[in-house]
This record gives structure tokens, sequence and C-alpha cells, in this order.
């Protein structure tokens, strides 16, 4: 069961004076067979020494991390991330980052302080052999999860651990170990120490889980993760008020991250969709404005079409994003979807003004022509210039709308 090394790979392990490593998902993709991942590697160097043995070769070093011992091996078009040997403290919570290290010389040492048997295979690059201290060879042949130490010393101190164990179960179509379930389920608050960009980071790995091995993992396969987030009562750690959450959406849609969100709304049936969303969106994960106001829109765009709004105001609001809202109401109601597709394509066709962007006329202008006007007024105006220029009352000509300005100026 050889493993396969670029020659390139093989040139640098022979400048290494010790043994060289290729450790994680690139040796535990090899045993099944399926593309290979990214290539991590690891010896006794320190970063260092490594930096000393690189140099004038063909190979050069970029530092990652100094504390961690973590930096890139470059060669061409390769790169590889190369860490010390070394061994983690971790303090109380789950926020990911160990709070001293150690460096060491053993590689079995080392390996304690990986997560799964699974991903804590070691291939030896000059002596082609594997080095499997906790029976990963085996799980990966039984498909099973299972951490390398006990589930409590593993993932006790780690919340992105039990991210990763949901993500790794629907990519890797495996099974997880009933005591490193049971361990995730007690330790889950460690979940909310975990910075909210890198929960959302992995819920969307979780949702696209499928396109990540061909082949291997199952179409509905995040399916297998979000149940088990149910059975665990995973969701409140993650700000979302709601202990299990009943899934339709995010089974029939493309973009999964939207038909998880509406999801989260018809199950927590918020007042305000665009408040809680923002308070999901921007304040537990992180996203930021620009994008959570994208989301909000195609979401609540989603929601009002549902509530038959009507077809002015609610081009005005929704045009621009109208494409993605339709890709999501056609799953809900056919009808709705076509009602609102046929006016879009209308407005489109008979190329009527449905944005202020559009208009003939901008604030400057109006500055220009009426500057006694104050420039909080300017947005009243202009919406009401565009609501008549919809309705066919005016035409979206520069001077026909300067002229409307002073007859909107006595009621605006």
């Amino acid at each position: 069961m050889k493993l396969e090394c670029s020659k390139s790979l093989q040139s640098l392990a022979r400048k290494f004076p010790c043994e060289l490593y290729i450790v994680g998902g690139y040796v535990r993709n090899h045993m099944l067979g399926i593309e290979k991942d990214e290539v991590d590697i690891c010896s006794k160097l320190s970063i260092q020494e490594v930096e000393e043995i690189l140099q004038g070769s063909e190979f050069s070093f970029k530092l990652k991390s100094k504390n961690l011992g973590a930096g890139y091996i470059i060669a061409g078009d390769e790169k590889y991330e190369y860490t010390t040997f070394r061994k983690d403290t971790y303090a109380e919570g789950g926020n990911h980052c160990p709070e001293s290290v150690e460096f060491i010389d053993g590689v079995e040492e080392d390996a304690k302080r990986r997560d799964f048997t699974c991903n804590a295979i070691y291939y030896d690059i000059k002596n082609d052999k594997f080095l499997d201290f906790y029976n990963g060879i085996e799980d990966i042949e039984k498909r099973i999860l299972r951490t390398v130490e006990t589930p409590e010393e593993v993932l006790s101190h780690d919340g992105v651990r039990i991210l990763r164990l949901f993500r790794f179960q629907c990519e890797l179509n495996f099974k997880i170990d009933k005591a490193t379930f049971l361990a995730a389920v007690k330790y889950k608050e460690n979940l909310r120490d975990v910075s909210g960009e890198r929960v959302l980071h992995e819920i969307e790995r979780i949702l696209h889980s499928p396109n990540k091995y061909k082949g291997l993992s199952k179409p509905k396969a995040y399916m297998q993760a979000l149940k088990n987030l149910n059975r665990g009562a995973f969701w409140p750690t993650f700000g979302i008020d709601c202990n299990k959450l009943k899934f339709k959406m995010v089974k029939k849609v493309e973009h999964k991250s939207q038909g998880f969100l509406i999801d989260v709304i018809d199950n927590v049936k918020p007042i305000s969709i665009s408040y809680y969303l923002n308070l999901i969106l921007s304040d537990s994960f992180g996203v930021s404005k620009k994008l959570c106001d994208y989301y909000i829109n195609i979401l609540s765009g989603y929601y009002e079409a549902l509530n038959f709004r009507q077809n002015k105001p609610y081009f005005f609001k929704y045009f621009d994003n109208f494409p993605q809202i339709h890709q999501l109401l056609v799953h809900k109601s056919k009808y709705l979807a076509n009602k609102y597709e046929f006016f879009y394509k209308y407005i489109i066709s008979h190329k009527i003004v449905v944005t202020v962007k559009d208009l003939k006329i901008t604030g400057e202008d109006i500055k220009l022509h009426y500057p006694t006007v104050k420039p909080n007024r300017f947005k009243s105006i202009l919406s009401s210039l565009l609501s008549d220029v919809f309705d066919g009352v005016l035409i979206n000509e520069k001077d026909v709308l300067i002229k409307a300005v002073e007859a909107k100026l006595k009621y605006l």
C-alpha cells in the first residue's frame, strides 16, 4: 500500500537529517482511494532548523506561526504545510487554540494531539512505511470516526473539533463512534468559545459536504450532521433559539446556506425576519454588513412574496436580487414564483424604471437646481419621482424630472 509521493517531496525528504512524515487528510484519502487532500508534513526539526537546511535549495520556507512551529515549504507549484512535533496544552473552554506548546522529538507523542484516528496515520517518506498508533487504518476500513485518545481528552477543550467531527461524518460517509458522539454532546458548550466566523465556515462546509469527495459522500450527506446537531440540541450554542429544527428547504434548494436560514426562520418564527437574520448573521456568525444585507434582502423578498406583496413596492425593493429570490420561491410556491417572474420579465422587456439609480436625475441635480432643499429630503423626493415614473405619470427624462421636483417640495 505504497503512498504516492511527488519527486519534489521525495527530494525534500532526502534533505532532512531525520524522518519526514506525511500526516492527516492526504494519508487518510490514500487509504480511502479518493482524491488526495493538501499535503501536511512534520518532523522533529524546528522551523529554524528547517529554514537552515533549505537555504540555497529549490525549496523556500514561509512562516505561518512561530508559536505553533508551523510554516509552508514551497517548491514551484507544490506547497506543503510543515509542523514541528509538539505537545499541546489547552485552557478551559473550546476556542481551539492551545494555551501552551512544547516542541518534542517523538512522533508517537505528536500523534496524541491529533483529533481522530483516521487523521493520525503517519507515512514515513524515507522508509516507505506507515505508523498507525491508534488503529486508524482499521477505523478507515470500518468507516468509523473515533478520537485518538479518550473522547473527553480530545473534545473537552476544543469546540472546533466537535464541528469537524460532524463535517468529516458527512464528507467521508463515516459513522461516529458512540462514545465520541456522547462526548461531543457533553462538551457542546465549548462551541460558544469558537468564533462565529469559524462556526459559519464549518456549517457551510457541512451543507456542501456532498461536493467534497465525489463518489464517496451521499447526495444529502449533510443531513447526517444536521440530524446529529438536532439529537444533541446544539443549535442554542450557535445563537439559534431552537433545540431542534425541521429541515425542508435546505434539502430542496441549490443554495444550501439560504435554504438552511429559511428552515431556521420557519422553525423559530421570529417577529421580525430582518432583525433576527441580522442577529444570527452579524452578531452570532460575524458576517460582513454587505453580505448580511444581501442575505436579508433575498430572504425578506422570499417571505414578502409569500405574503403577496404588491408588485410596485415589491420590485422597488427586490428587483436586483429577484433571480436569487425566484430560485428559492419556486420550491415553495410555483404559482407565486411564476406570478412575480411574469412581472419581473415585463419590467425588463418594457424597460420600466424600478430603482432610483436608474432615474435620469440625482441628488446632485436637486441640489444644483433647488439649493435651499436640505440633503435629507433628497431620498424621499427621488422615491416619489420613481413612483410616478413607474406609474407612467412622468417620463424618465432629466428636464421633466427636475421640473417635477418643484411640485414635490410642497408635500415632501
